[in-house]
């Protein structure tokens, strides 16, 4: 257990094509906001939840191991989200997700973090597309997240291009997670019903069944 680190999961995202708030959708007999917490609880005794201000969440019998911490400046996006996170951290930094990510793979979490030590961000890339929401962020990442909230940048882009940033690239991402299921979010009630029949597939009923174990 990665006890210098913390779980980070955003969670104030709206829903509205989905009719609700993300943290409250029912996937495979869980809230999405439960699922995150039981896939990757187990990497660290300090689970945040950070939330929309006023937000009621779905905690259910998990209430002893999560903290909740508001948004500071709520509807500014995750990069706002992921400052709110880090300023509740006890250790040096902080693995990242969004509740409405129902396949973020835990064992990836943990190589993810074991690439930190001399990085402030470790995050995957596939081709052009960055996945700041399956990724780590130290401690350090708190004073230039800060500078460019000051300037109303809300862009991730431009914190990954002022601090030490470690990308993870498609060969490592595939030891993993060939099909690249961790980044699958559920915005759109289609995105449901495709998210329902991937969890069915034989590859994500075993990784399940990994995830259980550990």
């Amino acid at each position: 257990m990665y006890q210098n680190y913390s779980l980070i999961i955003l969670a104030g995202g709206k829903g509205r094509r989905l009719g609700q708030e993300k943290a409250w959708v029912k996937f495979k007999g869980q809230t999405l906001l439960e699922r995150a917490v039981s896939r990757l609880g187990s990497l660290t005794d300090q689970i945040i939840i950070v939330s929309a201000p006023g937000q009621k969440l779905p905690l259910g019998g998990t209430t002893g191991r999560l903290e909740i911490v508001e948004d500071v400046y709520p509807g500014k996006g995750p990069l706002v989200g992921i400052y709110s996170g880090l300023s509740a951290c006890r250790g040096i930094g902080g693995f990242v997700t969004a509740c409405d990510m129902p396949f973020v793979n835990l064992e990836f979490s943990r190589y993810l973090i074991s690439l930190s030590p001399g990085f402030d961000v470790v995050i995957p890339v596939r081709g052009e597309l960055q996945e700041p929401l399956h990724a780590f962020y130290s401690m350090q990442c708190i004073k230039t997240i800060g500078e460019l909230i000051e300037k109303e940048d809300y862009k991730i882009d431009h914190l990954l291009q002022r601090v030490r940033t470690r990308y993870v690239e498609s060969n490592d991402i595939e030891r993993f997670d060939p099909a690249g299921n961790s980044f699958f979010n559920i915005n759109t009630l289609q995105d449901l019903e495709t998210a329902v029949k991937m969890a069915s597939a034989p590859s994500e009923k075993q990784l399940i069944k990994k995830t259980e174990i550990a």
